[in-house]
This record gives C-alpha cells, sequence and structure tokens, in this order.
C-alpha cells in the first residue's frame, strides 16, 4: 500500500527534515541524501539554499563526483532557494553551518529551533575534488550523528534567533 501524501507534498507519519546551505549545490544534497539513506526511508528530506542561483541548477561536478566516489547519486539534483513555505513544511530545520543558521532562524521566526549539521560543515565551494571529498566524509559524519540523535527521540538542536 502506497504511502498517502500530505497537502504539503510530504508522507503521512514521516518525520520531514529540511538541509539548508548556502547555493544548494554542495553540502545540502549531499547531507540530503546521506541522511535518507542512513534514515532507510524514515525520513522525508529535502534541501535548499539561502543563495541558490540559478534556482533549478545542477548540483556541483564535484560535488557530483565526490558523492559518486562514496556511493550516492547527485546526478538529478536540482537547486532550490530556501522560503518560508519550506520552512513551515519541515519539522526539522538543519543548517550546513553557522551563517546559514542565521538566516534560517531569520526566517523561522522566534520558538524555531535550527540544528547544525555535526558542528558546521565548511562549503568546498571553489576547492579541488579532494575538497569536495572531506566535505562528503564531514557530512557523512554529521548525517550519522543527526540519525542516531533523531533515533533516540533526542532534540539537542541549538535555539534559533
Amino acid at each position: 500500500m502506497a504511502e498517502a501524501m500530505t497537502p504539503a507534498g510530504g508522507f503521512a507519519g514521516r518525520r520531514r527534515v529540511l538541509v539548508v546551505c548556502k547555493g544548494n549545490t554542495c553540502r545540502s544534497p549531499a547531507a540530503a541524501a546521506v541522511i535518507t539513506e542512513l534514515s532507510g526511508g524514515t525520513l522525508d528530506v529535502r534541501s535548499a539554499g539561502t543563495h541558490a542561483r540559478p534556482v533549478g541548477g545542477p548540483a556541483s561536478p564535484l560535488m557530483v563526483e565526490a558523492m559518486a566516489a562514496a556511493g550516492y547519486d547527485l546526478s538529478g539534483h536540482r537547486s532550490t532557494l530556501l522560503d518560508t513555505a519550506l520552512v513551515d513544511w519541515a519539522d526539522d530545520l538543519v543548517a550546513a553551518d553557522e551563517e546559514t543558521a542565521r538566516a534560517v532562524a531569520a526566517l523561522a521566526g522566534p520558538g524555531r529551533a535550527v540544528r547544525l549539521l555535526g558542528s558546521g560543515i565548511p562549503d568546498p565551494w571553489g576547492g579541488d575534488v579532494a575538497e569536495y571529498a572531506r566535505a562528503v566524509r564531514r557530512i557523512q559524519q554529521a548525517a550519522r550523528e543527526y540519525c542516531a540523535t533523531r533515533e533516540r527521540g533526542a532534540d539537542d538542536g541549538r535555539p534559533s534567533g
């Protein structure tokens, strides 16, 4: 039996996670892919960028390459600009770095927690393939930590604001 879609486009009964970075071409789509796999499909995960330009653009070729080496396929990713509808959709807001966390918190408003992905993932944009591979390893570790926290039912996300 197929899962019922909610009006917001998610699946009924699944926790909705939004992962955000600056451009939505490197860190957030990579983290979304890893979290989706680690959760075994129990989480409905999307990604967005605070400055995604152009909207609908592909993931960075170097991130596609680094993720492929780790067993993930980002070739179909298209960038999405963060907006209030996505923030409202999400149960969990996860930011790739402190600057992004502040931007997400400002859009989310008071009372919404924004969780930092691990201790923050440096943006590999402009680096070589080795820098992207390091980012993927950091993302994988942070995603494992995030999923372990979700499994324990803990919510240790940092308060926004």
